[in-house]
């Protein structure tokens, strides 16, 4: 996926979405922020960049915290992934 335009984060839409690290299904809250998931996982520049670079839209709370090595307490997915 790393040869693919990144989104402007406008366009980004809420609602269901499939993790593209891990298959789960997960509902993304960009319209809501301080109700998404991500919110509460600090990640660092590099791997922010990183994570720009090779996904093209949201990763589900589980994946994010796994990449940024913290607990997975409260993580909501709507099916499981393969991580």
């Amino acid at each position: 996926m790393s040869d693919m335009t990144q989104p402007d984060p406008a366009e980004l839409t809420s609602g269901p979405k499939t993790c593209a690290r891990c298959g789960a299904t997960f509902v993304c809250k960009v319209d809501d922020l301080p109700h998404c998931q991500c919110v509460g996982v600090s990640l660092s520049p590099d791997l922010l960049t990183k994570l720009h670079d090779t996904y093209s839209d949201c990763l589900c709370s589980r994946c994010l915290k796994e990449l940024a090595g913290k607990e997975r307490d409260g993580d909501v997915t709507l099916t499981e992934g393969a991580i």
